[in-house]
């Protein structure tokens, strides 16, 4: 096995409720075992707090170097901390939203916090908070929150027509900012989510208003597999496929079963099930096992996996750019000014 398929192996080991500890045990307490690999991948998919809460959770903390296990100690508490004064954050909000009758729902990382589906808080690293608007009172939402206190912005330099969401919303008192969400996914996608099933299917966790079980582990597998590009690159996020075992979606077939529908569904949990036991009883097809296949052709070889990331990345890059340019008058405006205008004015003040 290649060395990143191997390190990927190893921290979705630490990760699972079902591998056994016996098996894991063997594994870190080798002398050959390599702890900085696993924190430099962990810290790329932002794990390393959950890396430390399931150590800890399977009393196997004394196999790690004691620096180590100070260090995952401290970013830990440091995120719980932070994961504690964001879940107040949120409610604040909740209650400012629900003052103005503007139905919503929190999505993602907040969600996941609310839903109270970890045993420590501070196991998931959060961004922004992300929530879910009824489409005809998302300006007003806005307004609502830049006259709470959010009252910095942040976009992009151009209109995104079609966005899935408006500007950041940030205040120098808070730590989170936040995205309101009009759609889920970019949107050639925008059917594959119903906001308004969404939002009418919402549960209430902690006084927080959150997606059902199916909506949140579906955002979740979508959100990786398209606007993240996992589908398009074959790649795996760990961190989305622990957050589906955390809300126990593996335990829930009838979810499962439709999720398979999709073959975004598929390809998701075809690699899910590479990597975690959870996932074993899924039943693959052929085009999941073409996916596995060509995801193991590509790991095995690291020349090949640069190769062809590479390419796929400069494909991405002018098509969408293409698209931009013929989609978008804000963004044709803006490479003229950015690109020519503002140039030539450099080059002649020189």
């Amino acid at each position: 096995m290649d060395s990143l398929a191997t390190t990927y192996q190893n921290i979705a080991d630490i990760l699972s409720f079902e591998t056994p500890n016996s098996k894991l045990e063997k594994t870190i307490s080798h002398p050959s075992f390599d702890w900085d690999i696993i924190v430099i991948e962990g810290s790329k998919n932002l794990m390393l707090p959950a890396l430390y809460c399931r150590l800890k959770a399977k009393k196997l903390l004394h196999l790690l170097p004691e620096e180590l296990t100070n260090y995952l100690k401290e970013i830990t508490s440091i995120n719980r901390s932070r994961n504690l004064r964001i879940l107040n954050q949120v409610q604040t909000i909740s209650q400012i939203l629900t003052q103005h009758n503007i139905d919503h729902v929190f999505l993602k990382g907040t969600a996941l916090l609310a839903s109270g589906c970890y045993n420590d808080q501070g196991e998931r690293m959060v961004g922004d908070i992300d929530i879910l608007v009824e489409k005809s009172k998302v300006y007003n939402a806005f307004d609502i929150l830049k006259n709470s206190g959010y009252d910095k912005t942040f976009g992009y330099a151009y209109n995104k027509k079609d966005f899935r969401h408006l500007d950041r919303l940030m205040s120098k008192d808070e730590l989170a900012a936040i995205e309101l969400h009009t759609e889920l996914l970019n949107k050639r996608h925008w059917p594959l989510m119903n906001i308004p099933s969404i939002l009418n299917s919402k549960k209430i966790k902690n006084l927080i208003p959150v997606p059902n079980t199916y909506d949140l582990s579906k955002h979740l597998i979508l959100s990786w597999q398209l606007n993240d590009k996992g589908h398009y690159y074959n790649a795996i996020s760990l961190k989305s496929v622990y957050d589906l075992i955390s809300i126990e979606t593996n335990k829930n077939k009838k979810c499962i079963d439709i999720l398979l529908n999709l073959k975004y569904g598929q390809s998701y949990l075809e690699l899910a099930k590479y990597y975690f036991p959870e996932f074993a009883d899924i039943t693959s097809n052929s085009y999941m096992k073409y996916r596995v296949f060509c995801y193991k052709m590509k790991l095995s070889f690291r020349p090949l996996r640069i190769t062809i990331n590479s390419v796929k990345r400069t494909i991405q890059f002018i098509k969408s750019r293409f698209y931009l340019i013929c989609t978008n008058k804000s963004y044709t405006e803006h490479i003229i000014k950015e690109k020519f205008l503002n140039k030539r004015k450099r080059f002649d003040n020189s």
